[in-house]
């Protein structure tokens, strides 16, 4: 190869031209060195039930998600008498706010100099960004979060919701605890599935601005009407006793508001002990809020590991991220397209939205748990695809699918996953030490 590479030249080209083609040639290598299981489940529902390989059951059934009509109809509603417009234009303000925010701890226990030191020393992407444009301190901004940043936290929360469905067909979740709820996005989205089966549904949030802008919108904008959910109680601050457990418990996009770095992890401490079924940690998918989440997964790693929990999505393993590893300022992130509820004038009907995220588990690992997760689009190319997946032994590869190698079931199966699906097959890499490093992912 190298003896092929020296010689290869192109004619009435530039040096810098042939330079860059023999390092484009000596990147662009996959393996198809892999052993493909196919999921048991899967192949049957392909050969004896007539699935089509398109609709396997890794993938996540969600795309170009809107609010509920009555969920719009009743934002529009409680308008009152604020002009949409500024509203629109103010909530794409801080929807973008949202996006470039920053985190720093900022630990009381160190002296003003050290602290200055600290920052200088940490990345632009942890450092931390005043929260007082985030604060939801009247009821101008609680509106300006409802119009500018529904629709997408709803599409993301609906999207992980329609994952947790799909690998746990038999959960009935009697009791759901939204953490920094803001104005309801969690509640509509776990209502869409487990309406009849949930009990108790605790919206906790410090504004209470919030709180009554979440309420007035199940109300569908009418405060003498019956709520749409029943059985929804407010709250400013979490339960005291520590013993109250809750089905699921969720924390999206809140984390960011948390003072210092201990004031996080004692938070996280407090919901991992209080969700019974399922803890659902979401957040900007950022390098921002990508390093925060994984701190706070090692954090949980560290504390939490001898217990029945597990860490169910999005990770096939529990080692530590591959991402940091690799360390080349790329998040982890998963991409959820929605509707926009107020389309600006001139802007596009159909939004899309970068989040990172975290889904614990108690009781044993279901049968997916270990499928390779995509963690970029799929590059599908003549006569073959090439997947870039976490695999369960904790490494980000680059694999080539092609029908000749795997099977036309196995192709189409890949062919058709997204970005944020699982690929339903047991991978077996069979790479030696001379090639491994051209089928980590480049």
């Amino acid at each position: 190869m190298s003896i092929f590479l020296s010689k290869f030249r192109v004619p009435h080209c530039s040096i810098g031209f042939q330079l860059c083609s023999v390092a484009t040639l000596g990147k662009l290598r996959y393996t198809t060195k892999v052993k493909c299981e196919l999921d048991a489940t899967t192949e049957k529902a392909i050969a004896e039930g007539g699935l089509k390989p398109r609709k396997h059951r890794g993938r996540i059934k969600c795309n170009n998600t809107a609010v509920p009509p009555e969920i719009h109809d009743a934002i529009i509603r409680c308008a009152k008498d604020h002009p949409l417009k500024s509203l629109i234009a103010d909530g794409q303000r801080l929807s973008n706010c949202v996006r470039s925010r920053k985190w720093y701890p900022l630990d009381g226990t160190a002296t003003n100099r050290g602290a200055e030191r600290a920052i200088e020393r940490t990345p632009p992407s942890a450092r931390r960004q005043d929260a007082s444009v985030f604060d939801l301190h009247d009821e101008y901004s609680c509106l300006t979060q409802l119009f500018g940043r529904s629709d997408a936290e709803y599409a993301v929360l609906r999207r992980i919701f329609t994952e947790i469905a799909q690998r746990d067909p038999e959960l009935r979740p009697r009791s759901f605890l939204d953490f920094g709820a803001g104005v309801g996005t969690g509640t509509w989205a776990v209502a869409d599935f487990w309406r009849d089966h949930l009990f108790e549904i605790l919206s906790v949030d410090k504004s209470r601005h919030a709180n009554d802008l979440a309420e007035l919108v199940l109300r569908q904008g009418d405060p003498n009407r019956a709520s749409m959910v029943r059985n929804v109680f407010y709250r400013q601050f979490l339960p005291a006793s520590p013993d109250r457990k809750y089905d699921i418990v969720l924390s999206a996009f809140s984390l960011f508001d948390q003072p210092s770095r201990r004031r996080l992890y004692e938070l996280v401490d407090q919901l991992y002990g209080t969700f019974d079924k399922y803890l659902i940690l979401v957040e900007q998918g950022s390098n921002a809020g990508f390093q925060l989440l994984d701190g706070v997964r090692n954090h949980i790693r560290r504390n939490h590991d001898a217990d029945e929990k597990h860490l169910f999505a999005p990770c096939p393993h529990s080692m530590g991220c591959p991402r940091m590893i690799k360390d080349d300022g790329t998040p982890c992130n998963f991409e959820a397209t929605y509707t926009r509820n107020f389309p600006a004038p001139g802007g596009h009907q159909y939004g899309s939205i970068l989040y990172s995220y975290l889904v614990y588990r108690r009781n044993p690992p279901d049968s997916a748990h270990g499928f390779p997760r995509l963690v970029r689009p799929t590059a599908v190319r003549s006569k073959h695809c090439v997947c870039h997946v976490c695999a369960a032994d904790g490494q980000l590869r680059d694999v080539s699918f092609t029908t000749s190698k795997h099977g036309q079931i196995v192709h189409r199966c890949a062919k058709a996953s997204r970005w944020g699906d699982l690929l339903p097959m047991r991978i077996q890499w069979l790479n030696g030490a001379e090639d491994d490093e051209h089928s980590v992912e480049t």
